[in-house]
């Protein structure tokens, strides 16, 4: 970090939050923030009420790309007449609002990421995905002080991760150090709050440009990664290793570890990674629309063909599909994990399934046994 510090660094006083998302906003920017959703929070337009920065959303930033319930076209038949068809208007770009996302956490910015790989490949793209990728700018802010059931430094990330981010906030006693990540991070910044020989200048100027204690601190306060020796501990590589052996998908392993699963799906639909999903028609009369829900492979329908056959017919072939899915499969086909270590399938499974320890027993114990 010393390396990239001077002009590329700015700070902000954590008063100057709203004044923030209020510049932004007044740049004809959509600003979405953590709002509060009954008990959790989840990613929301900001409207006048106060930013509140969370340790990460219940709910994840997958939502805002990949929506639960998405209309994908609408069309319509008048008796005998031709079927008419028309496209939803998200695959226009100009439809979608330039947005900023403002307090996400690295591992969720990192999950995007890993996303593109399936929305926005080399081989497929989906628009209504893309669109919403190329209109946002993702605002990270690095976490001092991890959940209890992150992993995020085992599966490659970490609290200062930048990956996925356009510009990161690193948070000192009374300010954030803002750091630019991409050049679209560098645009905004300079779109809307013009730049000086001094830095950030304005009528109501709050970026300021750091000084040496600033980046001293800010310095400092990455080493609190030490801190997370604890969250490093899961042995992924290993699991990894152990998944993408030639017997791991019959080990015997897998009748041990599924069966306190209720195939509930809460994991899958809570994990930032998972890109499940199921296309229907909803008619009414002789209109309707095409649309696409998320899915989960942890349902017995997932999978069942018309025939009536159903190749993974128990809890315990989807609970492997899971795993398997997310530490083998993807690794093979994209190189990574499809998992960022944010912790969130731990705290919400309701009989306490812990990937943490089922990674531990495929290390411990390898593929085959």
């Amino acid at each position: 970090m010393e390396d990239r510090a001077g002009p590329e660094l700015f700070k902000i006083a954590k008063t100057g939050l709203d004044s923030f998302a209020g510049a932004l906003k007044k740049a004809s920017y959509e600003v979405l923030a953590p709002v509060q959703d009954g008990e959790a929070t989840r990613f929301g337009v900001l409207s006048d009420e106060e930013i509140q920065i969370p340790r990460l959303s219940t709910r994840p930033l997958k939502e805002l790309f990949f929506p639960q319930d998405e209309p994908l076209l609408s069309f319509g038949c008048g008796g005998a007449e031709a079927m008419s068809v028309e496209a939803s208007g998200v695959v226009a770009s100009e439809s979608i609002s330039p947005r900023v996302v403002l307090g996400a956490r690295p591992c969720d910015a990192r999950s995007l990421v890993l996303l593109d790989n399936v929305f926005v490949s080399s081989e497929y793209r989906d628009p209504y995905y893309a669109v919403r990728r190329e209109k946002t700018v993702i605002i990270t802010f690095a976490c001092l002080s991890p959940g209890a059931a992150c992993f995020c430094e085992s599966t490659g990330s970490g609290p200062y991760d930048e990956t996925g981010s356009d510009i990161l906030f690193m948070g000192l006693a009374d300010s954030y150090v803002v750091k630019p990540v991409s050049e679209r991070g560098k645009g905004l910044l300079k779109e809307v709050f013009p730049l000086s020989e001094d830095g950030f200048s304005g009528e109501s100027c709050i970026l300021h440009p750091v000084d040496g204690e600033d980046i001293q601190a800010a310095v400092d306060a990455t080493r609190a990664e030490e801190k997370l020796a604890a969250f490093a501990g899961v042995p992924v590589e290993a699991a990894v290793a152990a998944l993408q052996d030639v017997d791991a998908f019959d080990a015997s392993t897998w009748e041990e570890i599924y069966r306190k699963c209720l195939g509930c799906a809460v994991c899958t639909y809570l994990c930032p990674t998972c890109h499940c999903f199921d296309i229907g028609d909803e008619i009414v009369g002789a209109s309707g629309e095409r649309v696409r829900n998320w899915d989960s492979c942890m349902f017995p329908l997932f999978t069942l063909h018309a025939s009536g056959h159903n190749p993974r017919p128990s809890k315990k072939e989807r609970f492997r599909q899971r795993v398997m899915h997310k530490f083998s499969y993807f690794v093979e086909n994209n190189g990574c994990v499809a998992c960022v270590g944010c912790g969130r399938c731990v705290e919400a499974c309701p009989v306490n399934q812990d990937m943490r320890q089922i990674l531990s027993v495929f290390a411990s114990r390898g593929g085959g046994s």
